[in-house]
């Protein structure tokens, strides 16, 4: 069909069937090319997706896997990690940490309380996150729960918020006071403690005495003690004295002592 015969043509006219077989190859024709580029568009989409996937799980797997491990026990576990570090896990406490440490860093994550002596590595920090709160060290023995950081062996270094701590041994970080208790000697290499609360006096005794002791942190409530102990004094006399202060009982199980309230 030229122009004349579209321009002359009326809607109620049928057309002759060689103009109307000139029409649908015309249409065909100049359809054929957007309907193939519309494939092509398609495939090159699926294309991407399948490669940025590719790209996306290649990442993930190329990174460390994370082992977590949870105690649901009422004995201590104990984990070994890959750098030669040990952890005491308690009951009811979780460890996420990397199978295998990176040659930056290592970093683990702590919800509850757990006691790790750290292989030494000056290159490599080795890192817990627990309560908000960051504790580096490269080479030392310490106790992380939800109220307290307490120093063993080494040093520690805590980052708090916008505060750095560096702790020494026998030192103990309270998370509520942001507060550093140390284990202070006097000139006789006794030890003094300047109205220290009970809880940071019983933990102190503990590193003291290689000892344990159990205690109710919630019935200790705001108590303190000021005090001297002589290198001569046994940790059963110290223990039966603040018991007797605070109208406290104690038992003796084993090599363990017991303070009730």
């Amino acid at each position: 069909m030229n122009e004349e015969e579209w321009d002359n043509f009326q809607p109620n006219q049928v057309l002759s069937p060689d103009i109307s077989d000139k029409l649908w190859n015309n249409i065909d024709r100049n359809t054929a090319t957007p309907f193939n580029f519309r494939w092509i568009a398609v495939a090159a989409s699926v294309v991407m997706v399948v490669g940025l996937s590719w790209y996306f799980i290649a990442k993930r797997t190329s990174t460390a896997a994370f082992a977590t491990k949870k105690n649901n026990t009422a004995q201590k576990m104990m984990l070994a990690l890959s750098d030669g570090s040990s952890v005491e896990l308690l009951p009811n406490s979780t460890i996420s940490y990397p199978e295998n440490f990176d040659s930056l860093k290592r970093e683990v994550i702590l919800n509850g309380e757990a006691t790790f002596t750290v292989a030494k590595d000056a290159a490599k920090p080795f890192s817990v996150y627990s309560n908000s709160v960051l504790i580096t060290v490269l080479g030392t023995r310490f106790t992380v729960n939800a109220s307290k950081v307490v120093l063993h062996e080494g040093e520690v270094k805590v980052n708090a918020g916008k505060n750095e701590y560096h702790l020494t041994p026998g030192d103990i970080y309270i998370f509520t006071s942001a507060r550093i208790f140390h284990l202070e000697k006097d000139k006789d290499d006794g030890y003094v403690f300047t109205d220290y609360p009970l809880e940071v006096v019983f933990d102190q005794l503990q590193m003291i005495y290689n000892a344990r002791i159990i205690y109710n942190k919630e019935a200790l409530g705001n108590r303190t003690f000021i005090g001297k102990i002589d290198k001569k004094d046994s940790l059963s006399h110290i223990l039966k004295s603040i018991a007797l202060l605070n109208n406290f009982s104690l038992q003796k199980q084993g090599d363990t002592f017991v303070m009730n309230n």
